[in-house]
């Protein structure tokens, strides 16, 4: 009758040893390096294209707010230059007719002056000028009868 030996024969031992051995570098080699090597780029491409489209998100939204900033000083800095240059403007323009109101007052002025003086010319030409044309008058009636 056969009988069971549960001892463990070392020369087996060695060689199953050496043949797993030898089959998982063989399977590191061929199979596992490879496999992990396309996950980890798998990885690499979604989680790192979900990561630098976050960061791009980060990057244009900071952007965002510099440009937004960029504006607001700018519409700030027009707004007081056009402040400045209106009220440059507005007391040119109360110059200009200050000055305008100056020159026709004096321009009003001469011309009352000649009008007066002149006035003064006629009336005082007018009892000649009745005088003349009455003695003419006077002349003429009395030639005429």
């Amino acid at each position: 009758m056969a009988h069971l030996n549960l001892a463990p024969d070392p020369a087996v031992v060695g060689v199953q040893v050496g043949l797993f051995l030898v089959n998982m570098a063989i399977v590191k080699k061929l199979y596992l390096e490879p496999y992990l090597r396309l996950r980890a780029n798998r990885d690499s491409l979604t989680t790192g294209s979900h990561a630098d489209a976050a960061r791009l998100l980060f990057e244009c939204d900071e952007i965002a707010r510099k440009v937004q900033g960029s504006i607001e000083e700018a519409a700030s800095s027009a707004a007081s230059h056009r402040e400045a240059v209106k009220a440059t403007a507005t007391q040119r323009r109360t110059d200009i007719i200050r000055a305008a109101e100056e020159k026709a007052r004096g321009e009003v002025e001469a011309v009352a002056t000649r009008v007066k003086n002149e006035v003064a010319e006629q009336r005082a030409f007018l009892p000649k000028c009745v005088s003349d044309l009455t003695t003419e008058l006077f002349a003429a009636t009395t030639t005429n009868d």
